[in-house]
């Protein structure tokens, strides 16, 4: 075994020196030296032909395992994707495999015997389940089924922009943007407040009245409360100016108020008749319609041209900015303007550079003509703190001194602007579409760059400017009250323009940083500037009863749904109507709103009446045993509020409607009243100098209208507690009952009296306390007058009217100062 082992060594040792010997022999050969000419020449020539030729058996060889590994794989196509896009769905539906393998999938499910299914040429399986009742009704575009969807209601231009981000609700026959998917109640305060807050209000009605302009006023004053400024002045009829009105039903002021509302006069037009629109809120458009119509008969009798009345709301769009930049994004916006030599284009340039709209006198318009916005998209906001030059400077202050009253007419282009809808028809129908400026885009030499103005393709846009404020939302002039208000969060400006440009102005303001809010969030910036919003805010009109009677009808379901052991019990906590507000019981109309949901034996109102009852025997034994001094003074002295209405209140039994004291001028009476000197003794006397200006009648014919009139108050806070909705009002706890009439048996004397409830409360972030806005009855503020009188208790430092708020949730009152708000 040893000699074989040694053997084989020894031959293993002999193959390794030849093995060496002829490495070392290839090495010398190839160290060998050749000539540079000859070898730059075999390096600089190659012969393909021979090449590929003496290489064809190789060649041949891998093209024939490539077609063998097509057909001998393991893998099918759909089993090449990678794992995130293999799908249960997508294992028999080729359309969506990637074009690519889509081929080879047809291709492999042709070969395929394992299914019953066949597949045709195209790639679509013939013996394939026929689709359900849902699939085959389903629209082929998205345009159609857009246009589906809208049956029954209307989408704004904005509606998928906001769909996808915001929640949709479907209010007054229109889809609106009811509040952002995100947290939005501070942001939307620091957009308003140190940036710009958007919204789209292209959901308000305009009505447009054309006429004779004596006509046009005497209708429209038929609707309006009459005032020292009226539609007939000459600032609003040139129509340098917005009108703020209050509508209420023809020949029925102060009662049966329907809402604020905006007129606007088209500037004289000479040879056409005169122009006005009206800008309602949707909640009562219908209703002004129809007044308007039934008003148009009663002055048929001038010898004037017909009367017509349209409702163009869908001819426009409008955008509301708010915010201390709002100047500022605007004219950056809409800085490329069509007519630069115009009065509005050269007012706009000169107050790019103020602080605040605030600083603008309110309600005047301004009429312009810009290129199309999607030329220059996107926007950026300009610089701020730009230096003005001194012809700059001395331009703002003209402007700031005195209103051009050529600002709002476009008569050096020589046209009708916005007011001409044929031609702003004809103009959104001949623009360019996305495509083609796109294909635009492509063709600029620097990329990024922005669009000229092609005359021969290119349209323009007419505008109309408008700065708002509180004008707008009170219905009234504000002058006296304007220091009470916060103005970033009050002033800015309204944009008007054709329909069809919603869009492309929308993605104009949002690249250039504004932020667009709902619904709710427009109501949260009205509460923080101190101001009443429409119809939140309105007590005694029917859209004020449509509101709250929904929200009331959706709070009581949540309520109502819970279990018994879990809901909040507020018979325990004192509160009567946790859900909505009875102002009809707290003036005495036995009639309740149709709106307001009814409550069946079942639900809270049965239980309200047992506790009533328990209570009020318990009461009567109370005071039938013990002194005035020893009563009682817990949560269940609320024995029988309607009883104890009456009683405060002077409330009777009759049905007549309810009227809300509105309008600076009516509301500044009510805060000279709550001031008013000793002497004084009945309601008549007291509230005489308003009954002279919202009646007209001697205080005897208007006692009964004053029994049923509301005031908007607003309530400061002045410890902890925030006031929740519907939380009732009262006098402070020590002011003795003012009524002249008896106590009846079972009603405590000592408790507070009921004088008004909370229509919205929050923390304000403006104040950094608590506020509410609420509304009293004249009757109650006259009782708190007098208890101003008698006892310091509902009089603060400054002998300002004190009252307290009752806690929603069982906590301690919450102590406030009462001011009269417009």
């Amino acid at each position: 075994m040893s000699t074989e082992s040694g053997k084989r060594a020894e031959a293993d040792k002999r193959k390794a020196r030849q093995t060496t010997s002829g490495f070392k022999q290839h090495v010398s050969e190839q160290k060998a030296v050749v000539p540079g000419h000859a070898t730059l020449g075999k390096a600089r020539s190659l012969d393909v032909t021979g090449f590929v030729e003496a290489r064809s058996f190789e060649i041949n060889a891998l093209q024939r395992s490539l077609e063998n590994a097509k057909t001998s794989g393991n893998a099918r196509a759909f089993q090449t994707l990678p794992r995130h896009l293999r799908r249960r769905a997508a294992s028999h539906n080729v359309k969506r495999m990637p074009v690519r393998l889509r081929e080879k999938a047809i291709s492999e499910m042709k070969k395929s015997a394992a299914s019953s299914k066949t597949l045709g040429d195209s790639g679509r399986l013939t013996n394939a389940k026929k689709n359900n009742r849902y699939k085959r009704r389903r629209t082929r575009s998205v345009r159609a089924e857009y246009e589906q969807r809208q049956t029954g209601k209307r989408w704004l231009e904005t509606h998928v922009w906001h769909a996808k981000r915001m929640h949709m609700k479907e209010m007054w026959g229109v889809m609106v943007a009811d509040s952002p998917n995100e947290r939005s109640h501070r942001a939307a305060y620091r957009a308003a407040m140190e940036k710009t807050f958007v919204q789209d209000v292209s959901f308000y009605r305009t009505v447009e009245v054309s006429g004779q302009a004596e006509a046009i006023i005497r209708l429209v004053g038929c609707l309006v409360a009459p005032g020292d400024l009226t539609i007939a002045a000459s600032c609003y009829v040139n129509g340098s100016r917005m009108a703020p009105l209050t509508m209420y039903q023809a020949g029925q002021y102060p009662l049966a108020a329907l809402g604020p509302a905006t007129a606007l006069w088209r500037p004289a037009v000479e040879g056409e008749m005169r122009v006005m629109w009206i800008r309602v809120h949707p909640c009562i458009a219908d209703m002004v319609l129809s007044e308007l119509v039934n008003a148009r008969a009663t002055i048929q009798e001038l010898p004037v041209q017909q009367l017509r009345i349209n409702d163009i709301s869908s001819d426009l769009v409008s955008f509301e900015l708010l915010g201390s930049q709002s100047t500022q994004m605007l004219c950056s916006i809409l800085s490329h303007s069509a007519s630069p030599k115009s009065c509005g284009a050269s007012i706009l340039q000169a107050i790019q550079a103020l602080p605040s709209p605030a600083t603008l006198p309110e309600s005047v318009v301004l009429a312009l003509r810009i290129h199309d916005p999607r030329l220059h998209f996107p926007f950026k906001l300009s610089a701020e703190g730009a230096q003005r030059l001194p012809e700059q400077q001395r331009q703002l202050d003209e402007v700031l001194l005195q209103w051009p009253a050529g600002a709002a007419s476009l008569s050096d282009t020589g046209d009708g602007g916005i007011w001409d809808r044929a031609s702003c028809t004809s103009d959104v129908e001949r623009r360019p579409s996305e495509h083609s400026l796109n294909e635009r885009r492509h063709a600029q030499l620097i990329p990024g760059a922005k669009l000229s103005p092609d005359p021969s393709i290119d349209v323009t846009v007419p505008l109309l400017l408008i700065r708002t404020g509180p004008e707008a939302l009170l219905g009234s002039r504000v002058i006296k009250t304007a220091s009470q208000i916060v103005d970033n969060l009050a002033h800015g400006w309204t944009i008007l323009a054709p329909k069809g440009w919603g869009m492309s102005l929308w993605m104009a303001l949002n690249f250039a940083g504004a932020r667009a809010q709902g619904l709710q969030e427009r109501h949260h910036i009205g509460f923080e500037a101190g101001l009443s919003t429409f119809p939140a805010n309105w007590p005694g009109t029917s859209a004020y009863d449509s509101w709250a009677g929904s929200i009331a009808a959706d709070e009581f379901g949540k309520w109502s749904r819970r279990p018994p052991g879990k809901r909040t019990n507020y018979l325990q906590m004192g509160v009567e109507s946790p859900f909505s507000s009875p102002f009809h019981k707290l003036l005495g109309v036995t009639n309740s709103p149709a709106a307001y949901p009814e409550i069946t034996a079942n639900d809270l109102q049965c239980r309200i009446k047992r506790l009533r009852k328990i209570n009020s025997s318990k009461k009567a034994a109370a005071l039938a045993t013990t002194n005035a001094g020893d009563g009682d003074n817990s949560d269940v002295d609320m024995a029988d509020p309607d009883t104890a209405n009456e009683l405060e209140l002077g409330a009777s039994d009759t049905t007549a409607g309810i009227w809300l004291v509105s309008g600076e001028r009516l509301s500044a009476i009510v805060s000279s009243l709550l001031t008013a000197p000793h002497g004084i003794v009945t309601l008549a006397q007291w509230a005489k100098p308003l009954a002279e200006v919202a009646c007209g009648h001697s205080c005897e014919d208007s006692l009964q209208l004053l029994e049923h009139a509301l005031v908007r108050v607003r309530l400061i806070c002045n410890g902890r507690g925030v006031p929740a909705k519907n939380a009732p009002i009262y006098m402070r706890s020590g002011a003795p009952s003012t009524s002249p009439d008896p106590v009846p048996v079972g009603v405590d004397p000592r408790r507070p009296a009921l004088i008004g409830y909370v229509m919205t409360g929050s923390f304000s972030l403006a104040r950094g306390c608590s506020m509410a806005i609420g509304a009293c009855s004249l009757r109650g503020l006259f009782n708190l007058w007098k208890a101003g009188l008698n006892s310091q208790a509902s009089l603060g430092s400054n002998k300002s009217a004190r009252v307290t708020i009752n806690s929603m949730n069982g906590g301690p009152y919450i102590d406030a100062i009462l001011n009269v708000i417009p």
